[in-house]
């Protein structure tokens, strides 16, 4: 039978040992969270601050965004995912749903959008979003209840239903 690490460690280290190193690394992810909680604070205003800056870009009549160097950007000027910085959301969109391979409900999509740092449009809820992709047919197609797809995988559209309203009728006075 092979032994374990874990098995291995437990025979040699007594454990007290074992007790105040699980104490010291605790401590030091403990100081490491205190170093990066500024620096989150940090990005997130930035962010915001440059979600604010492109609105105002896009009031006052310059449709075409200039390209800003990311906080996840490469040297070459690309995001990781090899997005060019400055990329719409619709762009960011596409990137994902190629990743995924299928079509995806806006939630997931709304969530992974928020997770690559993508300043999303109005409030930035997924309401917000579906206009985006609804607006641009020629790369976006909705599959279902909420569920988008890339429009060259070929896949049917489906029409979104509109809900009747049902009308109560008032009782008529006697």
């Amino acid at each position: 039978m092979k032994k374990t690490v874990a098995t291995k460690l437990l025979r040699e280290a007594p454990l007290e040992d074992l007790a105040a190193w699980a104490l010291g690394t605790e401590q030091e992810i403990d100081e490491i969270r205190a170093q990066m909680l500024p620096l989150e604070e940090r990005m997130a205003a930035a962010s915001e601050r440059l979600d604010l800056i492109r609105r105002l870009m896009g009031l006052a009549g310059t449709s075409k965004r200039q390209p800003t160097a990311s906080p996840r950007s490469s040297p070459r000027g690309e995001r990781a995912s090899g997005i060019p910085p400055g990329a719409s959301v619709e762009d960011h969109a596409e990137a994902i749903l190629a990743e995924k391979g299928a079509p995806m409900h806006i939630g997931v999509l709304r969530d992974a959008l928020i997770e690559r740092g993508v300043p999303l449009p109005g409030r930035g809820d997924e309401a917000n979003v579906i206009v985006r992709l609804r607006r641009d047919e020629t790369r976006f197609t909705r599959t279902g209840r909420g569920t988008y797809g890339l429009a060259a995988w070929g896949l049917p559209a489906v029409a979104p239903t509109r809900l009747k309203k049902v009308r109560r009728r008032r009782a008529a006075k006697s």
